[in-house]
């Protein structure tokens, strides 16, 4: 993964963000697709209701690897 950078802006206290705001499930996202794990895989819990490993969440750009 590409570490090390700021991605994004918050307000002058950095209280709340302001410029690319983005979730936990978003970071998520990243490392799933680094690990290549699909993240729309759906798990089944003891009463076989569908449970997704990832309900939401886009892979953040910036912290993919780029391919030279």
């Amino acid at each position: 993964m590409q570490t090390g950078q700021v991605i994004g802006a918050t307000n002058n206290k950095g209280e709340h963000p302001v410029e690319r705001i983005m979730t936990p499930n978003d970071l998520w996202s990243s490392v799933y697709r680094h690990l290549g794990i699909n993240q729309s895989y759906v798990l089944r819990d003891l009463q076989n209701r569908p449970v997704p490993i990832l309900p939401f969440g886009r892979p953040i750009p910036e912290l993919l690897p780029t391919i030279s």
